[in-house]
């Protein structure tokens, strides 16, 4: 007798249509989960989510003796805050009272010490600002003005109102000390 006419033919075929069925589910699954997980673009790295899920001080609280760390999207040390006192205003504004900033270079040695009595750091645009007297140390110069901005990302800032500069090791500018 011939296999079609026997009903071994559909047993086999439904049992192979099965099969198929399944691996045809699990490889469309498979495709839709790849399309899921995007990656993020670098903007979005840079998002206030990161920055505000990092401070681990609730809105309205205060935290003594607090040091944050500052990375670049590698996970580089940029920075690091050394506050006396913390205090987070809203969701994108940290306020800190003596603060002490350490910033490092693109080889992650140490570069500024930026002085600040009372400071504002915005955790969206990572600009820290401050009203009152600011002093910027390196190791070849010293630096103090009214009011200061500095952008914690570029390490660029302004220094504004009664800006004085001491520049140490005279002898680097090519002069001789006598003239």
């Amino acid at each position: 007798m011939l296999p079609f006419r026997s009903g071994r033919f559909r047993r086999g075929s439904t049992l192979f249509l099965l099969i198929l069925i399944a691996i045809c589910g699990f490889v469309a699954n498979v495709g839709k989960a790849k399309d899921t997980k995007k990656p993020k673009p670098k903007s979005a790295e840079k998002d206030i989510s990161d920055s505000s899920a990092s401070v681990p001080i609730p809105i309205g609280h205060e935290a003594k003796g607090v040091t944050l760390p500052n990375y670049d999207l590698e996970g580089h040390i940029t920075g690091r805050f050394l506050a006396g006192v913390a205090r987070r205003i809203d969701e994108t504004h940290l306020q800190m009272r003596d603060l002490i900033m350490h910033t490092y270079t693109a080889e992650e040695k140490p570069d500024l010490e930026i002085e600040m009595t009372t400071s504002i750091l915005d955790l969206k645009t990572h600009m820290l600002s401050s009203k009152e007297r600011t002093t910027v140390k390196r190791s070849d110069f010293e630096l103090a003005g009214n009011s200061m901005e500095f952008n914690t990302t570029t390490h660029e800032g302004t220094l504004v109102g009664d800006v004085k500069m001491v520049v140490h090791g005279r002898s680097h500018f090519g002069r001789p000390e006598g003239e």
